[in-house]
């Protein structure tokens, strides 16, 4: 008899991933590129979602070779947010995805007054079927469900629609996903609770769907979907949730102590609240019960894939795997990066406090600076972002450890270089992709084939690595040396942006 079978979809902002988790401790994950499209205007960042769907088939195809599918008994979604996509009623795409690095709906001035407004009001109107936002919502400073939403709508009457008629609704890009796969429309609840709107609303806000829990039972495969994907007809297809806040659960973060760092395009940082107070603004996590502290950090593995497109072109358009290349351009500089420093916010600053308009930047190069010390100074960048978010955002929080999830815990190099800057240990999970791993314990409880979510990371999660600080002295005042530059810099930047 066939193992016990769950999949993982996740929709990510540079590739679509399928992943196939069995019982017996067999998984298996596929990768699509996630194209990105830039309309006419560089301040916009779309994804096609006919592209995207036909990725999630081609991930599908890749990792149901040579499974039962009999065995699947649920299915769970992950997706990057904030990031929207209008549809009507028959669940046709009316616009493409646009993503959280569009900065279009950030330099519309509707959209400018709704941030005005929410920043001047206290969120968290009553709890009804239709997005409120939540008391633990902090106003929106920078790329929010908000703006996007305000933006489509603005956007969808320019173009004539009939919002009303045409039953036009917008919806996350792992919710259009579940739409493919389901027939059915929702938002869930921990991505609602991230919303802030103006205590009289906005015509934006009526265009969002009811409210599920992540790992509730939102739909089942359509026979049309179980024919393009494979996947059993009837299977549960659970809610799921917002890429960050599903990599830690896949990293195992439902109790206080343990931080997530998910590394992806961009960097974020999470954490469980404790019971009663907490310092930080929160948002209801994909756990039941269980409220979550999201930082955004910055764009982390989107700035290393440039650095390698720039420094290592070859290697960049001839190889998916970067492990080694970057591991000896990392050895081949030492701490410090011969006095480079690089701030990493090449689509805009988003923590500690949010500044759309900061650049990326490569600052003290010289004629003697090489290809290594330019791609160590890129990872230290991204490193001393997220030592400036924990002491900032973070002040008086315990964390025992981080524990790394997405593509750039792939990296020993840049674990072990951010256990050294942040002074705490790193933690490789044994699935680095952490969003496909939540997804398969979100699709698992919603199918009854674990007794709930905790049950769900006890069965999947494992770590596979760790990372201590080191304790030679030499590398502590580099890096010391470095975060120092860093903070300088990039307030020097901040000003002139």
């Amino acid at each position: 008899m066939a193992s016990t079978t769950l999949v993982g979809i996740d929709i990510g902002s540079s590739s679509v991933k399928a992943g196939v988790w069995r019982a017996d401790g067999y998984y298996r994950a596929a990768f699509r590129p996630a194209r990105m499209v830039r309309p006419g205007e560089s301040a916009g960042a779309e994804q096609d979602p006919d592209q995207i769907w036909a990725a999630v088939i081609e991930c599908l195809d890749e990792v149901m070779d040579g499974q039962d599918p009999d065995a699947v008994r649920g299915v769970g979604l992950s997706g990057h947010g904030p990031s929207l996509i209008a549809v009507d009623g028959y669940g046709r795409a009316l616009s493409n995805i646009i993503t959280w690095m569009d900065q279009r709906p950030l330099q519309d001035a509707r959209v400018r007054e709704l941030l005005h407004q929410c920043a001047g009001e206290a969120s968290g109107a009553p709890e009804s079927s239709s997005v409120r936002g939540s008391s633990g919502a902090p106003a929106p400073s920078g790329p929010s469900f908000e703006a996007a939403a305000v933006w489509l709508h603005r956007k969808l009457l320019e173009n004539g629609h009939d919002l009303a008629r045409e039953g036009v609704m917008l919806l996350q890009p792992k919710d259009y996903i579940g739409l493919m796969l389901t027939g059915s429309t929702w938002i869930d609840r921990s991505a609602a609770s991230c919303m802030s709107w103006p205590a009289g609303g906005d015509p934006a806000q009526s265009l969002f769907p009811s409210m599920v829990d992540s790992w509730q039972r939102a739909g089942e495969v359509s026979p049309v979907a179980s024919g393009e994907t494979g996947l059993p007809e009837g299977t549960p297809v659970a809610a799921g949730g917002i890429d960050a806040f599903v990599e830690a659960l896949g990293a195992g973060v439902i109790r206080p102590g343990i931080a997530c760092d998910s590394t992806g395009t961009s960097s974020c940082l999470a954490m469980a609240a404790p019971d009663g107070e907490f310092s930080l603004p929160t948002v209801e996590h994909v756990a039941p019960g269980r409220r979550l502290a999201v930082i955004p950090v910055s764009y982390s593995g989107g700035a290393l894939a440039w650095a390698m497109s720039m420094m290592m072109p070859d290697v960049f358009r001839g190889q998916r795997d970067w492990t080694s290349p970057v591991r000896e351009a990392a050895e081949g500089s030492a701490p410090g990066a011969a006095g480079l420093t690089f701030i990493p916010h090449m689509t805009g600053r988003r923590s500690p406090s949010a500044n759309p308009r900061v650049r990326g930047a490569l600052i003290g190069l010289d004629p003697v600076h090489t290809a290594s010390d330019v791609i160590r100074s890129v990872l230290e960048g991204c490193a001393y972002a997220m030592q400036e978010c924990v002491e900032e955002c973070m002040p008086g929080e315990a964390v025992a450890e981080l524990r790394a999830v997405g593509s750039g815990a792939r990296h020993d190099a840049w674990l072990q270089m951010k256990a050294d800057i942040l002074r705490a240990p790193v933690v490789r999970m044994k699935v680095c992709e952490g969003a496909l791993a939540g997804a398969v314990v979100l699709a698992g409880a919603a199918a009854g084939v674990f007794e709930d979510v905790e049950d769900g990371v006890g069965a999947v999660v494992r770590p596979e690595a760790k990372f201590e600080p080191t304790q030679d002295p030499e590398v502590y005042a580099a890096y010391s040396d470095g975060a120092a530059r860093f903070r300088r810099a990039e307030a020097s930047l901040e000003t002139a942006w």
